[in-house]
C-alpha cells in the first residue's frame, strides 16, 4: 500500500503586484560599452526606515525575492545598493556568476550570521564552518569533507536516514486509516520539520530523539523548542542592525542566546558520550558524523562541537521546507506523482536491499527534487566579498563590496513565499494523504 498526496486549492496572490512579465532589462538602459566607475552602476533606493519598520512588524523580508526581481527588471542585469555602511552590487547572469567565483580565492569571504556569531562570542565558543572565513574555514571544510559530502560519508548515513524515513511514512500510515474519512488533510509542514530533525540528529550523533512519536520525552521536547526558537528569533534579529535590536529586541536577544545555550548543552552530552563509548570500547559499526570525527582525531572536541551545532540547525529548514514543496508540486501535478509512484514501486525491491541505490534507481525523483529546487530556491540569493578588483558589465567593482547574484525561477510560484531564515512559504499547504491500492 502506498500513499497519494493531494494538494487543496490554493492559489495565492504572487506576483500581483508585478507588471506583466517581460523579458529581463526590457525598460533597462544598456550595459556601456565603455569602462565605468563603481558610481555608474545603476542604484536601487528604498526608504530604509520604511523597510526596518516592515522587517519589525513581519519579523522577516515577505517577498524579497520578488523585490530583487523587480528590481533586476527595472534596472538591468547589475545594480548596487547600501544596506547601512556596506555597499552591495547584485547580477544575475550567469557569466557575471563565473567571473566572480574565478575572481576569489580558496578563502571564500562571506558575511555571517549576526545573531548567531553574538551568541558564540558572547558565550566564548568556538565557530563552525557557518560562521568562519579565511584559512580556519578551509580547514575545518576540508576535515569536515571525507565524512560529510564525499559519496563514502554518504553511503554510511544513507541507512540511517533510511530508517527515519521509513518510520516517518509508517507513522503517516497510521495516521490515515485511524481517521473515518479514510483520508488525512494536515499542514504537513510541521511534521517533516520533526522528521528532518529526526534524520538529521541520527545521521549526526548516532540517536534518535523520538519526534515522529506522540510521546515526546522532556529532553527531546526541550531540544524541539529551542530549535524552534533559534529559528524564529534569528529571523526577527537578520535584518536589522544589532546596534538597534539590542535597544529594540531584548526579549528576542534573551530567547535566541537562551535557545542556542539548550542546543549547545545538547551537542556536549552527545560528545561526552560518544567520547566516553570510543574511549571504553572500539565499534565495529558505524554510529554517525560526530562519533567517527572523534574517533579520527582530525578536530578539536570543541570544534567538532561547535560544527555539529551548525549543521545540525543548517540541515533542518533547508530540507523541510523542500520537502515541502515538492509534494505540493507533485499533489498540483497528478501525472507526474503517478509516474513517480511507478518508478519507486519498480526500485522498491533494490532500494530495500541495498537504500544507496536510491541515487541511480529512481532518476525522476532525482529529477523531481531539482524541479523543486529551481522553482522555490532555498536561498534567493548568494553573496561573497571580493578579494581583488573585477569589472562586471563595463563598471568597475572595487573589491571588499559584497557581491550577490540572483537565484531566479522561471515559472511563477503559486504559493506566498516568505524570506525568513530560508525562503519558505508563508503558511504550510494543506495536503490530503489517501491510501492507494
Amino acid at each position: 500500500m502506498t500513499l497519494r498526496v493531494k494538494a487543496d486549492m490554493w492559489l495565492a496572490r504572487l506576483w500581483w503586484h508585478l507588471p506583466r512579465t517581460r523579458a529581463l532589462g526590457t525598460t533597462a538602459a544598456l550595459a556601456p560599452k565603455a569602462l565605468q566607475p563603481f558610481e555608474a552602476i545603476p542604484q536601487y533606493s528604498r526608504n530604509t526606515w520604511l523597510k526596518m519598520i516592515q522587517i519589525l512588524r513581519e519579523q522577516g523580508q515577505e517577498n524579497l525575492h520578488l523585490e530583487m526581481h523587480q528590481a533586476f527588471q527595472d534596472l538591468g542585469p547589475i545594480f548596487r545598493y547600501k544596506v547601512g555602511r556596506t555597499q552591495i552590487v547584485s547580477v544575475m547572469l550567469p557569466e557575471d556568476a563565473e567571473k566572480v567565483y574565478q575572481a576569489y580565492s580558496i578563502y571564500p569571504h562571506r558575511t555571517t550570521l549576526e545573531p548567531w556569531l553574538a551568541h558564540r562570542e558572547h558565550r566564548g565558543l568556538r565557530r563552525g564552518v557557518f560562521l568562519l572565513n579565511g584559512p580556519e574555514w578551509r580547514f575545518n571544510r576540508l576535515k569536515l569533507n571525507p565524512n560529510v559530502l564525499s559519496p563514502k560519508a554518504v553511503h554510511k548515513f544513507v541507512p540511517m536516514v533510511d530508517m527515519v524515513a521509513r518510520d516517518f511514512v509508517q507513522n503517516l500510515k497510521k495516521k490515515v486509516f485511524q481517521n473515518v474519512r479514510g483520508s488525512l488533510t494536515i499542514a504537513v509542514q510541521q511534521d517533516l520539520f520533526n522528521y528532518t530533525i529526526e534524520a538529521s540528529n541520527f545521521a549526526l550523533f548516532g540517536e534518535r530523539l523520538g519526534l515522529l512519536s506522540n510521546d515526546l520525552s522532556p529532553g527531546s521536547l526541550e531540544f524541539l523548542h529551542a530549535l524552534h526558537s533559534m529559528f524564529k528569533t534569528t529571523t526577527q534579529l537578520l535584518f536589522l542592525p544589532k546596534s538597534l535590536t539590542r535597544w529594540t529586541s531584548t526579549l528576542a536577544w534573551k530567547e535566541h542566546f537562551n535557545a542556542w545555550d539548550v542546543i549547545s548543552e545538547y551537542a556536549n552530552r552527545c560528545i561526552r558520550k560518544a567520547h566516553q563509548e570510543l574511549r571504553f570500547g572500539n565499534p565495529q559499526k558505524y554510529s554517525g558524523i560526530v562519533p567517527e570525527l572523534i574517533s579520527q582525531g582530525v578536530l578539536p572536541l570543541d570544534a567538532i562541537k561547535a560544527n555539529s551545532m551548525e549543521l545540525t540547525a543548517g540541515s533542518i529548514d533547508t530540507t523541510a521546507t523542500p520537502l515541502v514543496m515538492t509534494l505540493f508540486e507533485l499533489a498540483r501535478n497528478p501525472g507526474v506523482q503517478q509516474a513517480l509512484r511507478e518508478e519507486s514501486l519498480a526500485a522498491e525491491a533494490s532500494i530495500a536491499a541495498d537504500p544507496h541505490r536510491v541515487t541511480s534507481d529512481v532518476p525522476l525523483l532525482r529529477a523531481a527534487l531539482k524541479e523543486t529546487l529551481r522553482l522555490y530556491p532555498v536561498g534567493p540569493f548568494l553573496e561573497r566579498m571580493l578579494n581583488s578588483d573585477l569589472v562586471l558589465q563595463n563598471y568597475h567593482v572595487p573589491a571588499g563590496v559584497l557581491k550577490t547574484f540572483q537565484v531566479e525561477t522561471q515559472e511563477h510560484e503559486d504559493v506566498q513565499m516568505v524570506y525568513r531564515f530560508v525562503l519558505m512559504p508563508s503558511s504550510s499547504p494543506l495536503l490530503t494523504f489517501r491510501p492507494v491500492s
